[in-house]
């Protein structure tokens, strides 16, 4: 029995997975899903604590709590952007391996820099 269930349920995940082994439609979704997490980031990097004042009102955040929510936005920037990159490099020019995974990781940084959103002097906040 416990058999058949793990069955069952392998067959069902599988099933979940199968609309990204289609080529076009995996590419929409990858590019939709890199796009939404790039954009919600840049939300939450430009007001860290803007989502936690409309939700959670009374909240007081520690003084940690806004760097933090910071940084992991940022770090969610990146990763959005690094799902575009690999994306584009390996359906649409087909490279694989070491070399491009570190290349991958540096397009990823650099368009994660170009995206952080401007603060009021006009300067990219670090």
């Amino acid at each position: 029995m416990a058999f058949t269930n793990s069955l069952i349920q392998t067959n069902f995940l599988m099933m979940l997975t199968n609309p990204l082994a289609h080529p076009i439609l995996g590419v929409v979704l990858r590019v939709g899903f890199g796009a939404y997490i790039v954009y919600a980031a840049r939300r939450f990097y430009a007001d860290p604590l803007g989502y936690f004042r409309r939700s959670l009102r009374g909240f007081e955040p520690p003084t940690w709590f806004a760097p933090l929510v910071r940084a992991l936005a940022a770090f969610c920037l990146w990763g959005g952007c690094f799902i575009l990159a690999t994306v584009i490099a390996v359906q649409f020019f087909h490279l694989h391996g070491d070399i491009t995974a570190v290349a991958l990781v540096t397009v990823a940084a650099g368009m994660a820099r170009l995206l952080l959103p401007k603060g009021n002097d006009g300067q990219r906040q670090p």
